[in-house]
């Protein structure tokens, strides 16, 4: 009898060692990948108007509110970017949640600038401008689109 339960034993340790490494290496997997969140920065974010010589929205030209077929601009500074990094730029109308523009751009290792040609085609409304870094929120802004006013050009 007492042979018979050695082996059951000797089973059941190896099983449960078996487990446990198993285990183990789910843990470390997760570590890993917490790990691995794209670092760097969104900053010196301005939606505007207009744009200065290098093709930036400068604090001058920034704006929350739009006539209907204004030029809209944004533009970012990015640092500590890593290769492969992406900057997502979404605009949503805040009263339909809808899509109404958005683009992704790679975005150089290191420190660079970006800007964003969102055109004139927004229709009257409030939209909300989204922005990701590496798939991770960056920043939100909301601005309204309105009709021309008469007499303005």
């Amino acid at each position: 009898m007492t042979q018979s339960k050695t082996p059951r034993m000797t089973l059941v340790l190896a099983q449960a060692l078996l487990v446990g490494l198993g285990l183990a290496t789910l843990e470390s997997c997760a570590e890993a990948r917490a790990v691995s969140v794209t670092p760097g920065l969104v900053d010196q974010v301005h939606l505007g108007f207009g744009l200065n010589r290098e093709g930036r929205v400068t604090p001058g030209c920034v704006a929350s509110t739009y006539s209907l077929n204004d030029p809209i601009h944004l533009s970012m500074q990015v640092s500590g970017a890593v290769a492969g990094s992406v900057v997502q730029v979404s605009i949503r109308n805040v009263a339909t949640q809808s899509l109404a523009w958005s683009e992704a751009r790679p975005v150089t290792p290191g420190r660079s600038s970006l800007t964003f040609a969102i055109g004139r085609k927004l229709a009257v409304g409030r939209y909300r401008m989204e922005t990701t870094f590496g798939g991770v929120a960056a920043g939100a802004r909301e601005f309204v689109v309105h009709e021309r006013r008469k007499g303005v050009r």
